[in-house]
């Protein structure tokens, strides 16, 4: 009944920020870049989107089949997945930890995670459905150590492919799952059953044509690499072989959890907790190999940055394991606070908006691109419009969404997505070729303060 209850609280509290995540967007006056990223990208059902798998983008456009292009449609499944989040910890905690308040607090303490609070809630998509994807995967295992059903390793398999089609940053969790089912013989003799091979089919089935699209005859997996190695820095980090990586790694978890270990260190000393050696389980065991391997990654690759939202889908499940490893007091105490704090971060995140307007704070979603969509559908209605990049192309396509758009930036666009008829190209720089000459301009725009030079092509 407790479980129940508690169940009740936490879908509450995922329901009231889905409201919140979709109301936010409608103080903007222009999308975030990964919004408008979708925007510009569902205009088309393909197998793959430049440096992106295609799951998010596939769901974006039946989200803006069904209501529609307009900043709700773009909310909407932010907000789900963010709701989703908190739900499926939610069941993962209460499977593994047999305390309700402490199955609360394991999603509680998420509030204290800044680039989960912040970023995830007002702005991430493919690292939203990663985040949903890789505690969704975990659940299933779980469900799959309890109970060798024929659905759960369905379910087992669909989880694996929904997660390669979110963000490629799954293998990591991937190849850790692999290491571990090997060492750890409770999830070896989960994965050793006959039954596994319908994971595998299924997640083969699922991956199968974004696959052939990413390393078939058109090349796409070279322009992959090129965008991993421009966001991990490489090419222009650090000269020879050293352990700085290492380093900014280590920073990286540290700005990722800080807040919560100093509410351990807090707790501890107010002798709210005490610390209990963690079972040396396949959980447990997951967390060593999952940080061994990132670790090992930036070090090879020599990665001068590390972004905390490249490890945050691959280390909030551990929330759970860590209150498996304290003993609490006054929990329920814990609990109460632990939702008005979340409640209280909500509202923060709600009234940011308009607050930053009304006090006049920079900040690029204030600048709409009417500008830029009313002198194109005034001068140029009859041309096929290219924008610069695609946070021009989504904002411009909310405007007017019964236009194709292009980006220039958009190198997996098929030559045939393309009409024969004359364009106008908006560019932020001046031509570099000497014979085409701005038809028209808008100097100044937005945050940046960016010049826009039009040209006919």
């Amino acid at each position: 009944m407790g479980k129940s209850v508690s169940l009740n609280k936490i879908t509450v509290l995922a329901f009231i920020s889905f409201l919140a995540i979709t109301l936010i967007t409608l103080f903007k006056n222009a999308l975030e870049l990964e919004d408008a990223e979708q925007a510009y990208y569902s205009q088309w059902l393909r197998w793959g989107y430049d440096d992106q798998p295609p799951l998010y983008t596939w769901l974006q456009y039946g989200v803006n089949k069904i209501f529609g292009i307009n900043r709700i449609s773009f909310s909407f499944l932010r907000g789900i997945l963010f709701a989703g989040i908190l739900l499926f910890l939610y069941r993962f905690s209460v499977m593994r930890i047999k305390y309700v308040d402490k199955s609360k607090l394991a999603i509680l303490l998420l509030v204290l995670i800044p680039v989960f609070i912040d970023f995830t809630f007002r702005r991430l998509s493919h690292t939203s459905l990663l985040c949903f994807s890789i505690i969704g995967t975990y659940y299933c295992i779980q469900l799959m150590i309890r109970k060798k059903s024929f659905l759960n390793y369905l379910l087992f398999g669909a989880f694996i492919g929904v997660g390669l089609l979110s963000k490629y940053n799954y293998i990591f969790f991937l190849i850790s799952f692999i290491l571990v089912s090997v060492w750890d013989k409770e999830l070896r003799c989960a994965v050793c059953n006959p039954k596994i091979l319908v994971s595998i089919l299924v997640s083969l089935l699922l991956i199968a044509p974004h696959s052939y699209w990413l390393i078939g005859p058109e090349g796409f997996e070279s322009f992959l690499q090129e965008s991993v190695k421009e966001k991990v820095g490489n090419d222009k980090g650090l000269h020879g072989f050293t352990f700085v990586p290492v380093l900014v790694y280590l920073k990286g978890l540290l700005s990722l959890s800080f807040m919560i270990l100093v509410l351990l260190v807090i707790a501890y000393y107010l002798k709210i907790l005490e610390f209990k050696k963690p079972g040396f389980n396949w959980f447990t065991k997951m967390l060593l190999v999952q940080l061994l391997i990132l670790g090992l990654f930036f070090l090879i690759f020599q990665s001068p940055k590390v972004e905390t939202r490249w490890l945050l889908p691959l280390c909030i499940p551990f929330t759970v394991l860590l209150l498996e490893s304290v003993e609490l007091n006054r929990s329920n105490k814990l609990v109460t606070i632990g939702f008005w704090l979340f409640y209280a971060v909500i509202l923060i995140q709600t009234v940011r908006t308009p607050i930053e307007k009304l006090l006049e704070i920079p900040s690029s979603v204030h600048f709409g691109f009417q500008p830029v969509a009313n002198k194109l559908s005034s001068k140029y209605i009859d041309y096929q419009w290219v924008l610069p990049n695609v946070t021009y192309a989504g904002n411009v396509r909310l405007l007017h969404p019964e236009k194709i758009i292009f980006s220039t930036d958009d190198y997996s666009l098929s030559n045939k997505n393309n009409k024969n008829k004359e364009s106008i190209k908006v560019s932020i720089d001046k031509s570099i070729n000497q014979s085409s000459i701005a038809v028209d301009s808008i100097i100044g725009f937005g945050k940046e303060k960016e010049n826009l030079y039009f040209y006919i092509n």
